[in-house]
């Protein structure tokens, strides 16, 4: 499973997850918790990091 966060209440979903990948724009608490850190969501991060993981699906 992979979780994507950027806020304090995401925490416990993303400690969860197999995989977890903060959002640039991610709280520190976020960032220090995650297994990957990615674009902000403005700048489409989930859609990089799905590419990088999944190259067949694009």
């Amino acid at each position: 499973m992979m979780a994507f966060g950027d806020g304090h209440n995401d925490k416990t979903m993303l400690m969860y997850a197999g995989v977890c990948v903060a959002m640039g724009n991610a709280e520190p608490e976020v960032l220090a918790i995650a297994d990957e850190i990615t674009l902000s969501n403005d700048e489409d991060g989930i859609a990089v990091i799905l590419h990088a993981h999944f190259p067949e699906l694009f």
